[in-house]
């Protein structure tokens, strides 16, 4: 590397001035680099040292020895500089390498937390979905204009077979619950009806055999009873009696 300006010195020395531990470390390289230069110097013999002490005394004006002192004083400081440079340097590119390390690192951790707060945030749209739901069965359950058909197996059926009907007189909306019934097998489906004056009137298919939230299934004017049938799939136009499976009148309070 090239030799420093004196402005780049005089940073460098500020720097060891007041950093202890770098200026002890200038200090080691400078002290090093000079025993290695004294390792592998050569010294003339004695004889032709002699002349050459001689003729410098007759030719050279006497600020000569003065001049290569302070000459030699300028390389040392140029080699303890330049070294002091080197160090600096290197101190440098680590602490900026050991900072890169440190900023990535950030960058994984926050890029691992934005996915975990994603994933929260679903979590809880699904939580308050749920909520809401077992709100409006509860308002469901709990209005004084509703009407509960606790539907049971049938005659030649589970008797532990259960699924209620809720019908709102206000919104005729009905809501299902099944409670207990086995599967239906491939091919076959469940189908809700409201009888009313002796007549069936679809409410539809059911959506699953099994569950504790309700199913909306429709409207209807009124009933006096409901019950559920097994039908292929894609359900029926009127039901299949001997494929009822439960069946049940308004609960009386």
């Amino acid at each position: 590397m090239g030799l420093l300006k004196p402005a780049e010195m005089q940073e460098v020395e500020a720097v060891a001035s007041k950093n202890p531990a770098v200026k002890l470390q200038l200090k080691a390289e400078v002290e090093a680099m000079g025993a290695l230069t004294k390792a592998y110097s050569v010294n003339p013999p004695a004889h032709l040292r002699e002349q050459i002490l001689k003729a410098a005394k007759g030719n050279e004006p006497p600020q000569q020895e003065e001049t290569k002192a302070e000459k030699s004083k300028t390389n040392n400081s140029t080699k303890f500089w330049m070294i002091a440079a080197t160090f600096l340097f290197l101190v440098s590119t680590g602490i900026n390498f050991r900072q890169y390390q440190n900023v990535e690192k950030l960058n994984q951790e926050l890029s691992i937390s934005q996915i975990k707060i994603a994933e929260l945030e679903s979590e809880t749209e699904v939580m308050v979905a749920r909520y809401n739901k077992l709100e409006n069965n509860y308002t469901v359950l709990t209005h004084p204009q509703t009407t509960q058909f606790v539907m049971k197996g049938v005659e030649g059926r589970d008797p532990n077979m259960r699924a209620d009907v809720y019908w709102n007189a206000k919104s005729k909306m009905v809501y299902l619950n099944i409670k207990s019934m086995p599967a239906a097998p491939e091919g076959k489906v469940y189908q809700l009806w409201a009888l009313k004056d002796g007549q069936p009137i679809d409410m539809g298919v059911l959506k699953g055999a099994e569950g504790l939230q309700m199913q909306e299934l429709g409207r209807v004017p009124g009933a006096d009873a409901f019950a559920v049938t097994l039908e292929p799939q894609g359900g029926s136009v009127n039901p299949t009696l001997e494929e009822m499976y439960v069946y049940g009148e308004p609960v009386q309070v």
